[in-house]
Order: C-alpha cells, then sequence, then structure tokens
C-alpha cells in the first residue's frame, strides 16, 4: 500500500507493525464461530493496511469456500473487514486477500477476528496476518 494513502510518512517508530491471530481450523463445525483478538487498547491511533489468511494446512477441492473470516472493533464485527470466504486448493503458504472496509482503529481500541466454519470433514487450517501502521 502506498504511503500517499496516509496523512504522514512512516519513518522511525511510524513503521509497519504485523500483527498474527491463532490458527483456525476450517471444519469447526456449520456455522460456528471461533473468536480471537488480534490486538487491544494500543496505546496509538492506526491503520489496518493489510490483512489476508495464510493457510498451514492445504484445503481441498471442495467446502472451504463455505467457510469464512471478518475482522472487527467488536467482537464478531466486521467493521474493517468483511466476511471473506476462503479458498479451496491452496496449498501449504498459500494466501487469500482481504479487503478493507475501513482501517482505522481509534487509540485504546481492539481488533477482533471471527472465523465461521463449515460442518463437512473438510481439510485445511490458516492463520490471519495483519498488518498495522501505527500514527505518530
Amino acid at each position: 500500500m502506498s504511503k500517499n494513502n496516509f496523512p504522514y510518512v512512516a519513518r522511525g517508530d511510524q513503521r509497519f507493525q504485523w500483527f498474527r491471530s491463532k490458527t483456525f481450523n476450517i471444519d469447526n463445525g456449520s456455522g460456528t464461530t471461533d473468536d480471537d483478538v488480534i490486538f487491544a487498547d494500543l496505546d496509538k491511533d492506526a491503520y489496518v493496511v493489510h490483512v489476508r489468511a495464510v493457510y498451514v494446512e492445504a484445503t481441498d477441492t471442495t467446502g472451504a469456500a463455505s467457510a469464512n473470516f471478518k475482522l472487527g472493533t467488536a467482537a464478531g464485527g466486521a467493521q474493517v473487514v468483511a466476511a471473506t470466504a476462503l479458498e479451496v486448493l491452496k496449498s501449504v503458504g498459500d494466501a487469500t486477500e482481504a479487503t478493507l472496509v475501513a482501517g482505522r482503529v481509534a487509540a485504546g481500541g481492539s481488533l477482533f477476528a471471527r472465523h465461521t466454519g463449515i460442518a463437512a470433514t473438510e481439510a485445511g487450517q490458516y492463520y490471519l496476518q495483519v498488518g498495522v501502521l501505527l500514527e505518530p
């Protein structure tokens, strides 16, 4: 993402910070949710600039696309990333890029991830990688 999208230039302490969620199992149950806190109570305003699901176990040829993830400033929310379907036929190390709805998280705020699973016996696990730019 270009530095021109922000009201300042990232230097020194204002460089990108990378956060990682826990590992989610794609077939944790039909409509069953699994939540994780990506970060909580940062002392500065932050911009979420990059979110992707990184696969640590390959997905099967069908089914995985019925599972999804989203990120929000409240548990179960989708203020930052709307529900994003996972993908079939992904190898270990592949990623699914997410589209940001809004990226700003106010100082003192938190960022939550929610995985919604499927019931079928479906191979695949992933974690979320989140790039954040802290305000000076």
